[in-house]
């Protein structure tokens, strides 16, 4: 069974918001535990097109790769970058088609105060990197901490095969009937580093509209509940 990992990473509650705003390319944690349920211990292919987003919900997804009972495989098929990375490696094999786009960097974040809150923030972030670290080390055939530290540091996209070089993925799939290897569309590539804004007013929007959704199926149950007592009127 495949299983999609599309588009920007994001926690459950911020997708649902983003989805009633018509973005469609988005993963959330629910997504991959309904198709782990509805996989039902059978093998599974996670397929990856995805520029990352929040390192927390890639681990979380990690996390929930590993326990499955069953075997899973991850296969990048354009971006695997960032969050996304931590996320296939809950997989028991990671694999990529020719030509992908993936890339490993230090974790990033936003910052405000004095220069002690400042320090603090990148003390933080050190440590996310560690984390990080310990995640794509673990893996088996894996390099050193060092040349990893070495790509996260340079931040740019490299090929499937690089990957491979790092110990990063298993294997590349093979190109059967095709010509030269193709890359990513450009425009997309220039787009992925710009993350959707999930604002404040879009959150109230959202909220607004599950409030009005609420009061309809009220009013619509009030209705039901006076049709059901004038019926049973009329039957007395």
């Amino acid at each position: 069974m495949d299983i999609q990992l599309r588009g920007e990473l994001w926690d459950n509650d911020s997708a649902d918001v983003l989805r009633w705003f018509g973005w469609r390319d988005i993963t959330a944690p629910m997504d991959i535990a309904a198709g782990l349920e509805q996989a039902g211990g059978e093998d599974v292919v996670l397929l990856i097109n995805s520029p990352g987003g929040d390192m927390t919900v890639g681990l979380e997804i990690r996390s929930m790769l590993r326990r499955y009972r069953g075997r899973v495989t991850a296969l990048f098929q354009g971006f695997g970058a960032s969050a996304a990375t931590l996320a296939a490696t809950g997989c028991g094999q990671i694999r990529s088609e020719p030509g992908a786009l993936l890339c490993y960097h230090n974790p990033s974040g936003g910052a405000q105060g004095d220069h002690h809150a400042m320090g603090r923030a990148a003390e933080g972030l050190r440590n996310a990197r560690d984390c990080i670290l310990q995640v794509y080390a673990a893996r088996p055939g894996s390099c050193s901490k060092e040349e990893l530290i070495e790509l996260m540091d340079k931040n740019i996209w490299i090929t499937p095969e690089q990957a491979l070089s790092y110990g990063l993925i298993d294997g590349v799939e093979t190109q059967e009937g095709t010509g030269a290897e193709q890359l990513a569309d450009p425009a997309a590539f220039l787009a992925s580093g710009c993350r959707l804004r999930l604002t404040a007013a879009m959150i109230q929007q959202y909220r607004q509209h599950l409030a009005g959704e609420r009061q309809q199926e009220e009013e619509k149950q009030r209705a039901r509940q006076a049709l059901a007592r004038l019926r049973a009127l009329a039957h007395y």
